[in-house]
């Protein structure tokens, strides 16, 4: 299973303070790949005039999560009940990657890493008032300052119970929140997935029990004896499609002459009188296409292939969840109903239960270097 990119911005303060490089640290400890957000600029073709905002839009989308650093290191003005007040703030520059991060990678995978006097703006309130991002705080009842207590903690370098703490509720936070789709960002991947269940596995399974030819021949199986293996590669580049159709090639093809609209090809072999149905997704291009146009924003920086590494990931990733999300017994029926609204109620239940056992008991989601 692949490392989680984790990106981190801060302020000057929190990373002179120690405080991001502790961070950073500890959670490489924990086996993630984290980047200090000086690392999206290390690229720039000039070191003395880097295009920030370009620069931002393109690397952060990258990341499969963002920690922000929010310290109150800065105090604003604020005018709230017919009243001025003043407030201990975070860096402006930090607040401009919230949201850029929270539109990028969507609300549950940014984490907030504040102290507990630090002003939250209002937009960043969710349902029932609670902040919409994950926020963790330093304990800081004894010590006001957030600085002062990862700074006391690295200069002893004795990483005592509270800052472990903050470093094992990041660590549960991702696990627990790794395997969910954000509402707000629909990568490439999410549609993609969406039209090859619907428009090749559900499609396939409709009939697949009435028979498919192959050299002439035709085959017939109970629906006990066939098995789907969906086969996902663990990287992508340009030649993915293309040793796809070769590993395919080595596989029997077949065509199910019933299939929805228009007869159907797919790929098989026979094992111990079961049916092995393969089939590598070539409509994952749609991802790499997605993908390479992002990262070919003009941010004045040279070819990053980390970041096209990290980006195809989680497109890989998104595809992987949404295909697991939506076979289930629910989707199924939306799409019998939809395409086959006139066929009768017994028809329409004899397809599902056929569909769905295959799903449920012989259909199987790999991921496999190839």
């Amino acid at each position: 299973m692949r490392k989680v990119n984790i990106v981190i911005f801060s302020s000057g303060i929190s990373e002179k303070s120690g405080t991001l490089d502790f961070i950073v640290n500890s959670l490489s400890r924990k086996g993630y790949n984290c980047f200090c957000w000086r690392d999206l600029f290390k690229d720039a073709n000039n070191k003395d005039n880097i295009a920030l905002l370009p620069m931002l839009i393109k690397k952060i989308p990258t990341f499969d999560f963002a920690i922000l650093i929010c310290e109150g290191h800065d105090t604003t003005t604020i005018y709230r009940n017919g009243k001025y007040m003043s407030v201990p703030s975070m860096r402006d520059n930090v607040l401009f990657e919230i949201g850029l991060c929270s539109m990028a990678l969507g609300l549950s995978r940014v984490i907030l890493l504040s102290d507990s006097k630090v002003h939250m703006p209002d937009d960043l309130i969710g349902i029932n008032g609670k902040l919409a991002l994950k926020q963790i705080i330093f304990n800081d009842k004894k010590i006001d300052s957030t600085i002062n207590i990862i700074d006391e903690h690295i200069k002893s370098n004795q990483y005592n119970y509270d800052s472990e703490n903050i470093i094992n509720d990041i660590d549960n936070y991702i696990n627990d929140n790794k395997k969910y789709i954000s509402p707000v960002v629909i990568g490439a991947a999410t549609s993609t997935a969406i039209g090859y269940a619907n428009n090749f596995i559900i499609r396939l399974l409709e009939h697949i029990l009435d028979g498919f030819t192959s050299n002439d021949k035709k085959f017939i199986f109970k629906r006990e004896n066939i098995f789907f293996h969906i086969i996902i590669p663990e990287h992508y580049d340009s030649d993915t499609i293309k040793r796809a159709k070769n590993i395919q090639n080595e596989l029997q093809a077949a065509t199910l002459p019933t299939a929805r609209h228009r007869e159907l090809n797919f790929n098989f072999k026979i094992e111990n009188n079961d049916l092995h149905i393969y089939d590598y997704p070539t409509s994952l291009v749609a991802s790499y296409s997605t993908a390479k146009m992002i990262l070919n924003i003009d941010a004045d920086d040279g070819k990053d292939v980390f970041a096209e590494g990290r980006f195809n990931a989680k497109e890989l990733d998104l595809f992987i969840v949404t295909l697991k999300n939506i076979l289930r017994e629910d989707y199924v029926v939306k799409v019998i109903n939809l395409y086959y609204p006139n066929i009768s109620q017994k028809q329409k239940k004899i397809m599902i239960d056929n569909i769905c056992y295959i799903i449920d008991n012989n259909l199987s989601i790999e991921q496999i270097d190839y």
